[in-house]
């Protein structure tokens, strides 16, 4: 790789003294949260409008640049459509291919399963912090077309049936959402509960001399923080974090649309996160799973949260507010059908995420 492309990441310096996160603005500082399935994903980013660019030079984004994820989920890739709109933030770099290569070819080639077998999981299959240096992504090695249009060609069919898959991907989601909607909200034989009375609240705290990683939420899950910046939120080992257990649930508010978005942690035996986030579980009698799809998709529930507002538009849901809350529910034996029939479900989905043709 490095033969025929300079590889370069945001430096550490750059982010600390240069780079300043907004909620707002026109110029995305892209995470590797941003990239997933060869697509740039930009329904939660950050702005650095307020950065001195003069300064960040390096960062910049161009047309044809390719990203690729070297830290937490390592092997993400996308390239750049666009210019002066995106920057490098932590945990991706930038591939520029300086060779008359095709970038569009090249980022193709590294989603395949068999790039991802043979050239990236060795580097990685003994850290307990899936990563790669820049070095080691300079020595990636690469079976390449001599012909240019050759690449060309074989990209823009690679293009089409992306395209095409994408298309599928909606019209199934579509059908998965009614279908959620269907057994979630319109099943007048249910009881109506209080939060309160299926969940339990579980207070465990540690810090961070525990080893436990630092975890943060996303509109897809749990992840690494370190996936979401460079360094952790603090630099105090002493300060102490809310535990999640695998399995178990957190929640945050995320800011820029009002909502509450609930988590299973299901990527470490167990994680911290901040004290902010209330952690629980079902209580006995009660799945989890059902739970969580419950509310993360009732209009009810976003119209019981817009309300919790303490003062300006800052919407805080303690677990006490929670309780509060009233849903209907089936008994233990329908919602852990339920619930296995939308985990099957999402297995559908995320399959056909990855049947890409150039996987």
């Amino acid at each position: 790789m490095g033969d025929i492309a300079d590889v370069t990441k945001l430096a550490g310096f750059e982010f600390t003294e240069h780079v300043v996160y907004s909620d707002e603005g026109s110029i995305i500082a892209l995470r590797g949260l941003n990239i997933k399935n060869g697509q740039l994903v930009l329904d939660d980013v950050k702005y650095i409008d307020g950065s001195n660019f003069a300064k960040l030079n390096r960062s910049k984004l161009f047309i044809d640049d390719i990203m690729f994820t070297y830290v937490g989920t390592v092997g993400e890739v996308a390239i750049i459509k666009e210019n002066d709109r995106f920057y490098l933030a932590p945990n991706v770099s930038r591939i520029r291919v300086q060779s008359n290569d095709s970038p569009k070819f090249i980022s193709h080639y590294m989603r395949t399963d068999s790039f991802y077998r043979h050239v990236i999981f060795p580097l990685i299959a003994t850290s307990s912090q899936p990563a790669l240096s820049m070095e080691n992504i300079r020595k990636f090695e690469l079976c390449l077309p001599k012909n240019r249009d050759e690449q060309d060609k074989l990209s823009e069919f690679f293009d089409g049936i992306d395209n095409l898959i994408t298309l599928h991907q909606r019209l199934f989601i579509c059908s998965y959402n009614n279908i959620a909607h269907y057994l979630l909200f319109k099943t007048i034989s249910w009881e109506q509960r209080k939060c309160g009375d299926m969940t339990v609240e579980l207070s465990e705290y540690e810090n961070l001399q525990s080893g436990y990683p630092l975890l943060t939420s996303s509109r897809s899950g749990l992840m690494f923080q370190n996936d979401f910046r460079d360094k952790t939120s603090t630099d105090n080992q002493e300060t102490l974090f809310s535990v999640v257990p695998y399995g178990k649930c957190t929640y945050r508010h995320m800011s820029d649309d009002n909502i509450f978005h609930f988590n299973i942690n299901e990527i470490a035996e167990k994680g911290l996160v901040s004290r902010e986030y209330p952690v629980f579980d079902a209580s006995k009698n009660n799945n989890l799973s059902f739970l969580i799809q419950y509310l993360n998709s009732s209009p009810e529930f976003t119209r019981f949260c817009t309300q919790r507002k303490l003062g300006g538009t800052r919407t805080r849901l303690y677990y006490k507010n929670l309780c509060e809350f009233q849903l209907y529910a089936p008994s233990k034996e329908e919602q852990d059908k339920i619930a296995g029939y939308f985990s099957n479900l999402d297995n559908l989905i995320t399959l056909h995420q990855r049947q890409s043709p150039s996987s």
